[in-house]
């Protein structure tokens, strides 16, 4: 069994049932997963409230680290702007584009793209 932490970026507090945002970095809550990536089985759900949603300035670098200390691999949602692509980079935080959906419809979607992309 191996476990994979995956940061979505969502509208709302709703676990696997919140919608995905429109965007990163100032998407209101951060949603992680932890799913077991051979059978897809869900181990747990967080919800974390996204610091970038209420910054001044740097919101994606906020939303950034706060998905890398929640422990997350993975980041899945819509393509966080540039500064914000380059802290997850930093981070070794791999960026999986997902839109227009609740995160239990995109789980079976983000965890087919790690398998094919090797990771």
């Amino acid at each position: 069994m191996r476990l994979v932490r995956i940061a979505f970026a969502t509208e709302d507090e709703k676990g696997l049932d919140s919608r995905i945002s429109t965007r990163f970095g100032r998407a209101p809550t951060i949603t992680v997963v932890e799913v077991d990536e051979g059978s897809g089985e869900v181990k747990s759900v967080k919800v974390l409230k996204n610091p970038g949603a209420e910054a001044a300035s740097g919101a994606g670098v906020k939303a950034a680290e706060t998905v890398a200390n929640a422990g997350a691999t993975v980041y899945a949602g819509p393509n966080p702007g540039p500064n914000a692509y380059l802290a997850l980079q930093h981070f070794g935080i791999k960026v999986v584009t997902v839109t227009g959906t609740t995160v239990r419809e995109a789980l079976p979607k983000v965890l087919e793209e790690l398998k094919s992309s090797g990771s």
